[in-house]
C-alpha cells in the first residue's frame, strides 16, 4: 500500500457510468480506502458498490439531495488515513497521484496540495488567490513562480481545484459548510481556510486528473438550479460580510460560477466598485432566470 496512508473520498449524486469510470482508473495501490458519499438513488448503483475492487470500498448512505458539505464532512467523520484525496465522479485518477501525498510530506505547513484538470485535451485549473477590496472578495492571481517540493513542482494559491490531497489534520481543523447544496460550497472552504487557519495551499502542475464533466438531465438541473445558486451566493455573502464577490483572473481557466471579469478586457482593468456593479447585474439576470418559465425564457431570447 501507499506510504504514507492515503484514502480516496467522492461525493455522488448520480452519475453511474461516471463513477465506474472513476473507480476503474484507481492505480494499483494508491489507496488502501476509497469512501462514497451518495446522496442520489443508491440503488442504481448497487453493482458497483457490491462489485470486488482492488480497495476497501465504504458507502455513506445520505439522505437524497444533502448536499456535497454534508457528503464530505461524513467522510471526514469516517476518515482513518493520514491523507484524503478529494475528487468528483467525473473525474480520473492519474497514475502519479502519489505526488500530492509525497509533497505534503515534505511541506508541513501544507493542508492541501492539488493536481490540475485535463480536459477535452485542455488544462485547466481555476487556481487563484483570495483578496479584500473594502466589502468586496477579489478573486485574482498574478505571476507566479513554482518550487521544486519532492521533484516536481509546487505553485501556491489560496483556492485550488477540486482534485486535492488533503491532510487529515488540516480537514479536521476546518471542513465543509453543511448548509450549501449546491455552489459557493468549494470557494466557502477556501475562505474558511483564508479566514481563520494557517494552513497553505498549491497545486503541482505535473499532476493532471482527466476531467469528463457533464451528466443526465436530472443532474444538469440540479447543478444549474439558479434558484439554489442564488441562495449559496446569498448565504456566502451573508456569512462572511460581503457586499459582492468579483473574479478577475484565473490561473489556467475560466470555467467557475463567478465567470472571471478580465476576459472583457485584461488591457483596461475595472475598479473595484464598477466591478461590483457588472457582477450585480448578473446577479439580478439570474434572479429574473430564476423565476421565469423556461418558454418565456427562450421567447424572449429569441426577441
Amino acid at each position: 500500500m501507499s506510504s504514507p496512508s492515503t484514502a480516496l473520498g467522492l461525493k455522488v449524486f448520480n452519475r453511474t457510468e461516471k463513477l465506474e469510470r472513476l473507480l476503474e482508473s484507481v492505480p494499483a495501490n494508491a489507496y488502501e480506502t476509497v469512501y462514497i458519499a451518495d446522496d442520489g438513488r443508491t440503488e442504481e448503483r448497487d453493482h458497483l458498490y457490491e462489485r470486488s475492487w482492488p480497495f476497501d470500498l465504504e458507502l455513506i448512505d445520505l439522505p437524497y439531495d444533502a448536499g456535497l458539505g454534508v457528503g464530505r464532512n461524513a467522510i471526514v467523520d469516517a476518515l482513518s488515513e493520514e491523507y484524503l484525496t478529494v475528487v468528483d465522479s467525473d473525474h480520473e485518477v492519474p497514475t502519479n497521484v502519489d505526488i500530492l501525498a509525497r509533497q505534503l510530506e515534505a511541506r508541513p505547513e501544507f493542508g492541501g496540495i492539488s493536481g490540475l484538470l485535463l480536459e477535452h485535451g485542455r488544462i485547466q485549473g481555476l487556481c487563484h488567490d483570495l483578496f479584500e477590496d473594502g466589502d468586496v472578495l477579489i478573486r485574482d492571481t498574478g505571476a507566479k513562480t513554482a518550487a521544486q517540493v519532492a521533484g516536481y513542482p509546487l505553485v501556491e494559491f489560496d483556492f485550488v481545484p477540486n482534485v486535492v490531497t488533503f491532510r487529515r489534520d488540516c480537514l479536521e481543523e476546518q471542513s465543509w459548510d453543511e448548509t450549501y447544496v449546491i455552489g459557493r460550497e468549494h470557494l466557502d472552504f477556501f475562505v474558511a481556510h483564508w479566514q481563520t487557519t494557517d494552513w497553505r495551499f498549491g497545486t503541482c502542475p505535473a499532476v493532471l486528473f482527466p476531467h469528463h464533466p457533464g451528466g443526465g438531465s436530472e443532474y444538469d438541473a440540479n447543478r444549474r438550479d439558479r434558484a439554489k445558486l442564488l441562495a449559496s451566493k446569498a448565504y456566502f455573502r451573508e456569512k462572511w460580510g460581503y457586499d459582492q464577490v468579483v473574479a478577475r483572473e484565473f490561473w489556467l481557466g475560466t470555467q467557475s460560477v463567478d465567470k472571471p471579469l478580465a476576459i472583457l478586457d485584461s488591457d483596461l482593468p475595472l475598479p473595484t466598485w464598477l466591478e461590483a456593479k457588472v457582477m450585480d447585474a448578473r446577479d439580478a439576470r439570474l434572479r429574473i432566470e430564476a423565476m421565469a418559465p423556461t418558454h418565456v425564457l427562450r421567447q424572449v431570447i429569441q426577441r
